[in-house]
């Protein structure tokens, strides 16, 4: 260290120029010092910037699903699908979204499930029996009687152990999708027209009834009736024309479709349970993040259960209390 004449002049001893000597190297080290510690505490927190930004950037990836409904807006079921779509998006944190095609909007309703199978779509939800033969292992649940008053029973057979696996892989192999879960929504039992009132099984023997298509069609045959297949726009009109004597069909047709106007009776329990079935695109389902595929499956069982179990049966209850007040009869076939 140099010192400058003038200082050592001033300097008036060893003792002094030993602290001055002692204080400006301390000024030096503490300087470097603190340029040391700032360095490494700046270059980690970059290098982990630096390292962690790819990850972000896959956190932050938004999946939009291409997600089609045969029910408008206004049918029960498609109101139960927003809580579906909002415990989705809730447990992926926003990571999945969805754009939805009510009604049959992008694929119509007869090829949906071909629609899904190309990968036109990527999420379908419908009942199996539109596509009546197409996979014929996911009509079983369209069997007569199979879930009348057990309805979490039949619910937890039909998606747990093996008879959900046969179902599961029959999509899988048949139409390419991954199947979510199975809801048994609508009861569909005996409206009649005008007055009529059909409180006997025997009864319905040689009269015009309506029905689905698919298992409803060779149930109603089995009973004994003409089954007439309609499309839900045209029932209306026939119960007024007197095209069909009585139809098989979900309680809440009668406020849905203000069917209570022109069928004044309603027999149950009904003769089966009309399904709602919800399906993926196996392609889409494989190029989703592991964590979501489990996220789908989860809360799908959960929401299907909720639906089949808790929905339906209070919506139900709601409806036929609604139609007493218009004078609509209900009654029960025995045992």
């Amino acid at each position: 260290m140099k010192f400058s004449k003038r200082l050592k002049s001033r300097l008036l001893n060893k003792d002094d120029f030993i602290k001055v000597y002692i204080r400006r190297c301390s000024m030096k080290f503490s300087k470097r010092l603190k340029i040391g510690y700032l360095t490494g505490m700046i270059l980690p927190i970059l290098a982990v910037l630096m390292f962690s930004m790819p990850n972000l950037a896959r956190a932050e990836k938004v999946y939009n699903l291409k997600f089609e409904l045969v029910w408008n807006t206004q049918h029960p079921e498609y109101k139960a699908y927003q809580k579906f779509i909002k415990m989705i998006e809730k447990a992926t944190n926003g990571r999945v979204k969805f754009t939805l095609f009510p009604a049959s909007e992008l694929v119509p309703r007869k090829v949906a499930l071909s629609g899904l199978k190309s990968g036109v779509i990527d999420m379908l939800a419908g009942s199996a029996a539109y596509f009546h033969g197409m996979v014929p292992e996911g009509d079983v649940d369209w069997m007569p009687f199979v879930a009348a008053g057990h309805r979490k029973v039949f619910w937890k057979f039909i998606n747990t152990g093996k008879a959900h696996d046969i179902i599961y892989n029959a999509y899988l192999k048949k139409a390419n999708a991954v199947w979510l879960t199975d809801i048994l929504a609508g009861s569909e039992g005996i409206i009649g027209r005008g007055n009529t009132l059909y409180d006997k099984i025997s009864q319905l023997k040689g009269i015009r009834l309506r029905a689905a298509g698919g298992l409803a069609t060779r149930t109603a045959k089995a009973l004994g009736a003409s089954p007439v297949t309609l499309v839900t726009g045209e029932i209306y009109p026939a119960l007024q024309r007197g095209t069909v004597d009585a139809l098989m069909f979900p309680v809440y047709g009668l406020k849905v479709y203000q069917f209570y106007e022109v069928g004044k009776t309603y027999t149950g329990p009904g003769i089966f349970i009309w399904c709602d079935d919800l399906w993926m695109n196996k392609n889409t389902f494989n190029s989703l993040p592991k964590d979501i595929q489990k996220i789908f499956v989860k809360v799908a069982h959960k929401w299907g259960y909720w639906a089949s179990t808790v929905y339906w049966p209070q919506y139900e209850k709601e409806i036929k209390e609604w139609a007493k007040t218009k004078g609509v009869k209900m009654a029960v076939f025995p045992p």
